[in-house]
């Protein structure tokens, strides 16, 4: 029968293992993992206890299923396809947890009053953190004290409390369990405590765990808004990894929008919908599709391409500026009427793509929209953007420009919130990013200036020579602006002070040696699996290798097991041999020395002389290191003490 304490951390394994399917969409992790805590418990399911091998081999080979097999089966839009690798490595780590839950002995299952032992405390402190370092599923939020609360977290922390107090509580553990209701209700503080806990832990470790949704990403927004939510709420999350042998330049377009309506959104415009198939591309010698792309960016810079990686779920393609070509492994490109370019990419692909720019551009065609001002703009507005005017327009946008770069950068605003653009641009109120492009964007086309605003990131973090990283933090608006040509030209009138931002929203050192040696172990990878035949030949190879180190390994500590059976068994014969040759009671408590201090004193002395050189043996050699030549010497001993019991003849008393 399971002690209350076993029950109780069979509970928690399986709240886990619930916690972990759902957040996961995958109810065999649900299923699989309750039935096996219930036969664990249970003591059904009896395995060896993992060796540090082991481990390591579970953990790898975990890893390796994750990234070469779970992200193809996951469910789609799950964070389990959108990062095998962690969610492989977290399964494993749920299946040790198991593992050492199994493999206690009855001993530590059913220690009854004495101290929790040392399996239990790892299954409680590991088990809680991966309750509360993953976001709670949706199905699984509740309502306690007006707060939305993760059920299982709850749960969790309320069952890990039992298992401590099981054992120890036997007879009154509902009047014990009774004090936990305080800490119930502290459970919505604790919930707060620990969100904000998440942001520096998930920014130090990477992109290992996935990232919950209170912890905001600024990130890149089809669409700006008056309240630019994704550039008030940055964070340090990851987002791209850029390779390149050369600068790729300051900005990664993501949008260009034309009309500000008086919520203040910039949209596009619905008639520049765009749709790139196979048919339109070309085949390249390494497998990708190359899209030929329309290009009017005066780009003065030397033609070039980079790499980009792209570490999110969404589709979006960014790109440079005058990028002419875009390559990849996807079969078809669409731009939508916020000129956004999003890939159709098969599952569990990696979301990726080469980026050319820098080609001899083409003028592009005026477009009447990209002049209209929107419906709150009145004649205070107008006088103050005629005063930018120039001679040619370069030099009106120049005036601009260098009016708004005198400015301040911050996150903080406070207008006016009848006329929100009217506080900031006529009384030159400091904003951020989202104020600046608008404001310039608005009042070039004021002097008859064709422009439009754009955003994407910008590029500001490099991590070796020819890496670059680019965080949710990096999201960023800017403006274009075409001349009279017909060539667009890209220009920032956003503050230098925005310099300082970054500084307060800078990563840890360990996440970015975490982001270069993730881009030169994907650079590794790229250049063995380049060949299919050598990919496949290394991903099964390479699976067969962990299989047959798990098996050794097991096979290994089977046999050292039945070794250190046979073992307890001889000695157990040996001493059960004694007992009975020497007609001696068996004293479960008694040591051989107590055994030595307490021989019926009618032996004759070659009796006790021998029994004693036994017990001495015994006492000694039970225990050494080199154990079969304990155990043969331990053997002559009783030899020796038989032989004594048949050369001497017992007294009266002695065979009483």
């Amino acid at each position: 029968m399971m002690s209350p304490s076993t029950v109780c951390l069979s509970l928690f394994l399986s709240v886990l293992c619930w916690h972990l399917g759902l957040s996961m969409e995958i109810p065999a992790v649900t299923f699989g993992g309750i039935g096996l805590s219930f036969l664990a418990g249970g003591r059904v399911l009896k395995v060896e206890r993992p060796t540090w091998g082991l481990v390591f081999v579970l953990l790898t080979s975990g890893a390796f299923m994750g990234n070469q097999v779970l992200e193809d089966w996951a469910l789609d839009g799950s964070w389990p396809q959108e990062n095998g690798l962690g969610a492989g490595l977290i399964l494993s780590l749920l299946l040790y947890l198991i593992w050492i839950f199994a493999a206690r002995n009855d001993a530590e299952s059913d220690a009854g009053a004495t101290a929790i032992d040392r399996d239990t405390q790892s299954i409680l402190v590991t088990g809680l953190l991966l309750l509360v370092m993953m976001e709670a599923p949706e199905s699984s939020i509740v309502q306690i004290l007006g707060e939305r609360m993760g059920l299982f977290i709850v749960a969790g922390i309320l069952l890990a409390c039992a298992t401590l107090l099981a054992d120890r509580s036997r007879g009154f553990l509902l009047q014990r369990v009774l004090l936990l209701v305080p800490l119930a209700l502290t459970v919505p503080v604790m919930n707060e405590m620990l969100e904000l806990g998440q942001r520096p832990v998930i920014a130090a470790i990477g992109n290992l765990m996935p990232s919950p949704r209170s912890f905001t990403a600024s990130g890149f927004s089809p669409n700006q808004q008056l309240n630019a939510s994704n550039f008030v709420r940055p964070s340090s999350r990851a987002v791209l990894r850029i390779r390149s042998e050369q600068n790729p330049g300051r900005y990664l377009v993501g949008n260009r929008l034309t009309a500000l309506d008086e919520d203040y959104i910039w949209r596009g415009a619905e008639d520049t919908v765009q749709i790139l198939t196979n048919f339109d591309a070309e085949l390249t010698p390494a497998g990708e599709w190359r899209y030929p792309l329309e290009n009017n960016q005066y780009a003065p810079q030397q033609t070039g391409s980079f790499q980009i990686d792209y570490l999110g779920s969404d589709n979006y393609l960014f790109l440079a500026p005058g990028a002419t070509h875009v390559s990849g492994t996807f079969g078809s490109m669409r731009k939508d009427g916020a000129n956004v370019w999003t890939a159709s990419y098969d599952r569990g692909a990696d979301r990726r793509w080469q980026v050319e720019f820098g080609s001899q551009p083409e003028p592009g065609r005026i477009d009447e929209a990209l002049l209209q001002l929107p419906r709150f703009w009145d004649e205070s507005l107008q006088l103050k953007s005629e005063g930018f005017a120039g001679d040619r327009r370069i030099a009106t946008v120049d005036n601009a420009v260098n009016h708004f770069v005198t400015r301040r950068y911050t996150l903080q605003v406070d207008f006016d919130p009848e006329q929100p653009f009217h506080d900031f641009y006529l009384n030159d109120r400091e904003g951020y990013c989202f104020w600046f492009a608008t404001a310039t964007t608005l009042a070039l086309r004021a002097n008859g200036i064709p422009s439009r605003l754009v955003s994407g990131y910008a590029i500001n973090e490099q991590l070796s020579p020819e890496l670059w990283l680019v965080r949710d933090r990096d999201a960023h608006s800017w403006v274009e602006w075409q001349d009279e040509a017909g060539y667009w030209h890209t220009v920032d009138p956003t503050p230098p002070s925005i310099e300082s931002f970054f500084g307060g929203y800078q990563s840890s050192s360990a996440n970015r040696w975490y982001h270069y040696l993730a881009g030169q172990w994907q650079l590794l990878i790229d250049s063995i699996l380049a060949d299919e035949v050598v990919a496949s030949l290394i991903r099964w190879g390479g699976l067969a290798i962990l299989l047959f180190l798990f098996m050794r390994e097991y096979r290994r500590i089977q046999g050292e097991r039945r070794r250190l059976n046979t073992r307890a068994r001889r000695w157990h014969r040996l001493w059960q041999r004694f007992l009975h040759k020497a007609n001696l009671p068996a004293q479960a408590s008694w040591t051989a020395e107590t055994y030595a201090n307490n021989l019926p004193a009618s032996w004759p002395e070659e009796w006790q002389a021998a029994a004693r050189r036994f017990l001495q043996h015994y006492n000694d050699s039970r225990f050494a290191p080199d154990d079969e030549a304990a155990l043969q010497d331990t053997e002559r001993a009783l030899d020796a003490f038989l032989r004594a019991l048949s050369s001497v003849p017992a007294t009266p008393a002695a065979q009483a």
